[in-house]
């Protein structure tokens, strides 16, 4: 039940443009740009945001 929500729920409110410009910066994000605090921060939201990028720990784990 939960994941048929979470599916319409993305389909509605995350365009496919949305989730790719999303995954981008996900890719592109930099510490070097911020500080450590804000990376993490903006890191997780992206993860949130965009979880086939990251499907498991251990790939959240190499992307960080």
């Amino acid at each position: 039940m939960w994941a048929e929500l979470k599916v319409m729920m993305t389909e509605e409110f995350c365009p496919p443009e949305e989730i790719q410009r999303m995954e981008g910066e996900l890719w592109s994000l930099r510490v070097k740009e911020m500080d450590i605090f804000s990376y993490t921060t903006r890191f997780n939201e992206l993860v949130i945001l965009c979880p086939g990028m990251v499907p498991t720990e251990r790939k959240k784990v190499e992307a960080f």
